[in-house]
């Protein structure tokens, strides 16, 4: 799914949610995008710690599914089925737990959340599910369901409250600080070690464009009127290495902006200029806030249980079932 960036205060959303790792034939599924990409934490209303039904807007129509049904759909769309169980379980919690938090402030009495990884969270049928599994639809529905199963009520909270339960991609090696990002400081959502991202086979990326390239993409923040090697300059970046803001031939926007007009992985990128071409390095994949779910895949390959990949990531937070 493509992303659509916002800006919220002085920091542009970032990210993309895209495959995690390269899936097998078996496995086509067109996830996981790391979401919620462009979703604006919000100050809840009524709390809402558990629902049976939720009713979901998708292409256009809005259909109630079971909550059994509405997680299974999230995974399916959001996470691997290859990815070892006890990291699906912590993606169920994560799902059901942004659900509940959106959930809590929906302000449309038609429905309660999008099927849109750029606003919400991507969500499939089962029937879409099977037929991207071919053969293997029936051992991967079977798999994510024994999942659910198991951790169905669970939810990550704060004072009481659902969580803001941002996942994505892959991290840069650390996640990102959610003041970094979307510059709202979010205690449970800080930047925490996520070393396994950077054994993934598309941890690190490439993107080279040229000087004509450059002008083309970023010509709605300014014209170049200098040679290439001044282009960019100024660049900062938070102690992750995603670049909080960068001046273009001398306007100053957000990292996250070059990201979505380039079409970079993440915000965490550097750049190299040499024989009027520009490469951008770029570590992990989407905006690397809360969960990652190449580093849960990781964590539950070492032993860990879901619960502690949740604590982990989302550090201060508490795991209770109703």
């Amino acid at each position: 799914m493509k992303e659509k960036f916002l800006i919220l205060i002085t920091v542009v959303f970032s990210m993309l949610v895209i495959p995690l790792t390269t899936l097998s034939k078996a496995d086509n599924t067109s996830v996981p995008t790391g979401t919620p990409e462009n979703y604006v934490p919000y100050e809840k209303q009524d709390v809402v710690l558990r629902f049976d039904k939720i009713k979901v807007l998708k292409d256009d129509k809005v259909s109630e599914f079971s909550t059994n049904d509405y997680l299974f759909g999230v995974i399916a769309a959001e996470m691997p089925a290859l990815y070892e169980k006890e990291a699906i379980k912590a993606q169920a919690v994560a799902a059901y737990t942004f659900a509940c938090y959106k959930k809590s402030g929906a302000d449309n009495s038609k429905y309660d959340i999008t099927a849109e990884g750029d606003t919400a969270q991507c969500f499939i049928t089962r029937k879409e599910a099977a037929a991207r599994w071919g053969e293997k639809a029936e051992e991967y529905s079977k798999k994510i369901d024994e999942c659910i199963s198991s951790v169905l009520g669970e939810v990550l909270t704060y004072d009481n409250e659902p969580i803001f339960a941002a996942y994505h991609a892959i991290s840069p090696g650390v996640t990102n600080a959610c003041k970094d990002v979307w510059g709202k400081d979010i205690p449970y959502l800080i930047s925490v070690d996520s070393t396994g991202d950077a054994l993934a086979a598309n941890y690190l990326s490439e993107s080279t464009f040229s000087s004509q390239e450059i002008t083309e993409k970023l010509k709605s923040i300014a014209t170049p009127s200098q040679d290439g090697t001044n282009y960019f300059s100024n660049i900062k970046a938070a102690s992750t290495g995603l670049v909080t803001s960068i001046d273009f031939c001398g306007k100053t926007v957000a990292g996250a902006q070059i990201r979505e007009l380039l079409g970079l992985r993440s915000s965490n990128f550097t750049i190299n200029y040499a024989e009027d071409k520009f490469t951008f390095t770029v570590k992990g994949y989407g905006h690397g806030v809360g969960m990652s779910q190449t580093g849960a895949n990781y964590m539950a390959k070492q032993g860990k249980t879901y619960d502690e990949i949740l604590l982990h990531y989302y550090n201060g937070a508490t795991l209770q079932k109703n």
